[in-house]
């Protein structure tokens, strides 16, 4: 821990380190925005006209504009068991938290300053996602660090140019005395009565008469680096997998390990750097003090041109090296705007006798004579006549060349250190756009320095940033991501489950654990690339045959990037069939579940070849059964035919049997015929 006479030590180390190039750059901020005028140089000028020709600030809008026009993209590479899917979330994530108003604002004011004094700065700190009750969850986001050649102080051991390797860096806020009061109460401490004074006061310009009634009372925001040796001990349980868990973090994670099998098998220890902020004012003791994630300090420089020079650090931008010539200009300019407003204008000249007695016409000239005409004397005083009309013309007052000759001059020395762009005299409208390409490039040289290091400082701010989401990020929540080509997307971080095959808890798109390289690179933006992509899709497309897939394909991408309202209908079909045909990937939750749908479906519905195939094959059985059928139909037909010749035979049978039975009858018949006459016989003789 730090005391308030710490940082105030190392707070003067870094101060008194950079002291002249700060100043220098003040100079610079005032000469850019102020005035270009009040400065030793033209502080004495007997010029009663002060123009201000401003060639530098159209050379700063066009530098502005390069890198805007080619943007640094920041590209986050997995490392060790790090995912893909890992890096396309924080890739997600930073775009969206780049969107922030803040965050925009820190990053234009940096790139401001650092193009007209040659270094801007801004910094990362967290804040709660919402202000309502019993939210705890954070987000990332970016504050401008304004005036940051006066208010931002470095170790004055770091050499590189993000400054990574830092120890400390000390950051100038002012307040008023309300503000001072209401920070202190903020921070938890008592109510002030007496503000003890200033910590310190940031460098101002030395040639501008600073004149204000407000009192301002500085503070600083102090990060201090340290490293130190942390505990850490490695978990495994009995299928292999592994948990490093921090000393610190043992307590909380100890529940979560036991239910899990975790058993302990190794103890290391590891270097690890711990950063720290203390909030300093006029007094002796320290406001407050706190640990930051991340291991990181939060502040990120941005320079313009860099050298090292004996041994201390000079930046400038492209202030410095235009000023004198745009003070001749300024000068030379005003020069000539005095010989015109000063220098006589043309009178004719007369005889005295020619006008006499009517010299008031003659008072006034241009505008202010009114007189519709004016009169002149015939004769003089003998009689004698007089010329008519003036006698001559009072000269012009001459210019001299060499203020002609010195005003081209100092144009041309301004464009060679702050070059205004594409040339005013490019008229040629038949030119086509790859040569006005060409053209610009050559105009882009100015700009390139300020792009390679905005490029360091945009990869330095990607590091701190992935080291704080580690932290920041450490709760199951729903995050918001901006893809490359703008459009927003929505994915959950930290979400466990229960792996099916292990009977595990696992953490799905574990921020906490992810680890990255960070890169960045220049090229054009989104929209530029988007515009030539659709030009070569589009000579493609007309140079298929029109049956031809890839014709198709291709469409259907250069429909995609129509832009427009009217088009949006047109853009969500295209993007469909690209998705459903599987020319493209699908990736948001809803063309998943479109995909699976199609594909489900697919399974429902037999394939056509094998529809084919059994149809064959059902013909084949089909032929097979009819030769079968045929065969057991003449089986059929013979047991029938013998069947019949069967029921011949005995219905033959039958009906000799059936003559038997009658003719047994007829007999039977006949006896018992016989029986009843004599027995009836009998009874008559008896």
């Amino acid at each position: 821990m730090l005391t308030a006479t710490d940082v105030r030590d190392l707070h003067d180390k870094a101060y008194t380190h950079g002291q002249t190039t700060r100043e220098k750059a003040a100079d610079d901020l005032l000469f850019f925005w102020i005035s270009q005028w009040d400065d030793t140089q033209l502080g004495g000028s007997s010029l009663q006209y002060r123009g201000q020709f401003d060639m530098l600030r159209k050379a700063a809008r066009q530098i502005i504009s390069d890198i805007k026009a080619n943007p640094v993209q920041v590209d986050f590479e997995p490392i060790e068991d790090t995912d893909e899917s890992g890096a396309d979330i924080i890739d997600g994530m930073y775009r969206s938290d780049m969107r922030n108003n803040s965050a925009l604002e820190a990053r234009e004011n940096a790139i401001t300053e650092s193009i007209v004094c040659g270094v801007g700065a801004w910094e990362l700190f967290t804040t709660y996602k919402t202000r309502r009750n019993g939210d705890n969850r954070q987000v990332i986001n970016r504050r401008p660090l304004f005036e940051a050649n006066n208010q931002v102080f470095w170790d004055p051991n770091a050499k590189l140019n993000d400054k990574s390797d830092a120890e400390y860096v000390s950051c100038l806020v002012g307040y008023s005395e309300g503000g001072y009061k209401a920070l202190v109460k903020e921070l938890g401490g008592d109510e002030v009565t007496d503000i003890p004074g200033s910590f310190a006061f940031p460098e101002h310009s030395y040639v501008f008469p600073w004149l204000t009634g407000n009192t301002d009372y500085y503070v600083t925001r102090f990060y201090h680096r340290t490293k130190k040796k942390v505990k850490i001990f490695l978990f495994a349980d009995a299928i292999g997998s592994e948990e490093e868990v921090r000393e610190d973090e043992l307590d909380d994670r100890e529940n979560e390990l036991i239910d899990n099998d975790f058993e302990l098998v190794d103890e290391i220890e590891k270097d690890v750097f711990e950063v720290r902020l203390y909030i300093v004012g006029g007094g002796d003791e320290v406001l407050d003090s706190s640990v930051i994630p991340g291991e990181h300090i939060p502040v990120i420089p941005n320079y313009g041109e860099r050298a090292f020079v004996e041994g201390e650090e000079h930046y400038e931008g492209i202030v410095r090296l235009a000023k004198d010539p745009q003070r001749l200009r300024n000068f030379q300019l005003s020069y000539l705007a005095d010989i015109v407003s000063k220098s006589p204008r043309q009178k004719p000249i007369f005889f005295p006798e020619q006008i006499q007695g009517f010299e008031y016409m003659y008072e006034e000239s241009g505008a202010d004579n009114n007189f519709p005409y004016q009169l002149q004397n015939m004769k003089d005083a003998s009689g004698d006549p007089l010329p008519i009309g003036a006698q001559g013309v009072m000269p012009e007052q001459p210019m001299p060349q060499a203020l002609i000759a010195s005003i081209q001059a100092s144009r041309e020395a301004i464009n060679d250190v702050a070059s205004e762009g594409l040339p005013q005299n490019i008229t040629d409208m038949d030119l086509s756009g790859e040569a006005l390409q060409q053209i610009q490039k050559l105009f882009d040289k100015q700009s390139f320095i300020y792009q390679h290091n905005l490029k360091a400082a945009l990869r330095r701010d990607g590091e701190v940033y992935a080291s704080m989401a580690s932290v920041v990020y450490d709760t199951e929540q729903e995050v918001s991501l901006v893809k490359p080509d703008g459009v927003a997307a929505k994915e959950v971080i930290n979400q466990q489950e229960i792996d099916p095959e292990t009977l595990r808890l696992v953490v799905n798109n574990d921020v906490k654990n992810y680890i990255f390289d960070v890169y960045a690179d220049i090229g054009p933006s989104f929209q530029s690339v988007k515009e030539q992509s659709r030009k070569e899709l589009k000579e493609m497309i007309n140079s298929e045959a029109p049956d031809s897939p890839m014709r198709q394909m291709m469409l259907l991408e250069y429909m995609t990037m129509i832009d427009g309202v009217a088009f949006k209908a047109m853009r969500g079909y295209a993007r469909k069939q690209l998705v459903l045909q599987g020319y493209a990937e699908p990736e948001t939750d809803e063309e998943k579940k479109m995909v699976s749908e199609q594909q489900q479906s697919q399974q429902e519905q037999p394939d056509p070849a094998m529809l084919i195939a059994q149809a064959e094959m059902g013909k084949a059985q089909a032929e097979q059964q009819n030769a079968q059928n045929k065969e057991k139909s003449v089986q059929v037909d013979q047991f029938n035919a013998q069947t019949n010749r069967a029921k011949v035979m005995i219905d033959a049978k039958k009906a000799d049997a059936d003559i038997n039975f009658k003719q047994i009858q007829s007999q039977g018949a006949k006896i018992d015929n016989i029986q009843k006459i004599t027995g009836a016989d009998l009874r008559q003789r008896v």
